[in-house]
């Protein structure tokens, strides 16, 4: 982003579509509600900033004894969730409020840091206000989001012996890689493009995956109708011409996201197989700065970028 204050909504359907918004709900932290509404779960990719419930891409999202809690190793306690880890969370709406059926750890990394501050290959920056950091030959599982160069780290944590894990956006040219880290997998590959996490170790020039999986959510949480997701965009050879760095979610094709290509942003929309962002908001680069854009809300955002329809 080219100013870190910078703040700004995208209207990505247009005006009408804003227009269109249901009043807001307790459980949404801006002045409409950015969802437009569907039978099924709502799915939320991002950064945990605050607690209070959970509060995730400016969300609020409520917790029950029922709540899973799980990383790429297991069931783990809630507590395990802290500012500036990445959750991926399955939630439901209960009249105006989110309720979180499953909430899963996502770490874009597990690995050793190496030279040039690369984790498994993947070359990390750290965000300004992140939460820990990069010390060579420390083992650590980082946190953030994906960029088409890397991953911006929002919390980095020591962790103990075990696999590496790298989990990002596949690509199957000439060799099959997760961010320009080569890897090595056990099973068929799934499509380039899609959201892969492998679990396994890195040998210091190709990820040699022991298990692997595919898909964000997990199937059989149920449907999703509605999406929030936080992330950088990546050029692709196919219309919209971009997708989300690291998660691959396909936008419809008909969305002009170029104003948004080289932002962080938060977008929300519905999803029945393809992501119809209806809006997205710029967001600060700087942990603090954006935790207290999501902390106070969206409705003191200046004005509104409407692009047409392709």
């Amino acid at each position: 982003m080219t100013q870190t204050n910078r703040r700004a909504l995208l209207g990505l359907l247009g005006s009408a579509a804003l227009g269109a918004c249901v009043p807001a709900a307790p459980a949404i932290v801006t002045r409409d509600d950015p969802f437009e509404g569907g039978i099924g779960g709502t799915g939320i990719v991002g950064v945990l900033t605050d607690f209070g419930s959970l509060r995730i891409n400016g969300l609020r999202v409520e917790l029950e004894d029922s709540t899973r809690f799980v990383d790429p190793f297991g069931t783990v306690a809630a507590e395990a969730a802290q500012p500036g880890t990445t959750l991926t969370v399955f939630a439901t709406r209960n009249r105006d409020r989110l309720v979180a059926r499953r909430v899963s750890l996502d770490h874009a990394l597990i690995g050793t840091v190496a030279a040039n501050s690369r984790v498994n290959g993947v070359r990390v920056r750290v965000e300004p206000g992140a939460i820990g950091g990069l010390a060579r030959g420390a083992r650590v599982a980082v946190s953030g989001i994906w960029t088409p160069g890397g991953v911006v780290a929002s919390r980095i944590d020591r962790v103990g012996p075990g696999p590496d894990l790298i989990a990002g956006v596949l690509s199957t040219g000439d060799t099959p890689n997760i961010g320009g880290a080569p890897l090595q997998l056990t099973t068929v590959l799934p499509g380039s493009g899609t959201y892969l996490a492998a679990r396994g170790r890195w040998n210091g020039q190709t990820f040699v995956a022991t298990q692997s999986w595919s898909g964000r959510f997990v199937t059989g949480t149920g449907p999703l109708a509605q999406l929030s997701v936080e992330g950088y965009l990546e050029p692709i050879a196919t219309a919209p011409d971009f997708r989300i760095a690291g998660l691959g979610h396909s936008f419809a094709r008909d969305l002009r996201l170029a104003p948004l290509a080289a932002e962080r942003a938060i977008y929300f929309g519905r999803y029945d197989g393809t992501f119809r962002a209806s809006a997205g908001y710029v967001v600060p680069e700087v942990f603090d700065a954006r935790r207290q854009v999501l902390r106070d809300g969206f409705e003191d955002f200046p004005g509104a970028i409407v692009p047409t329809r392709r």
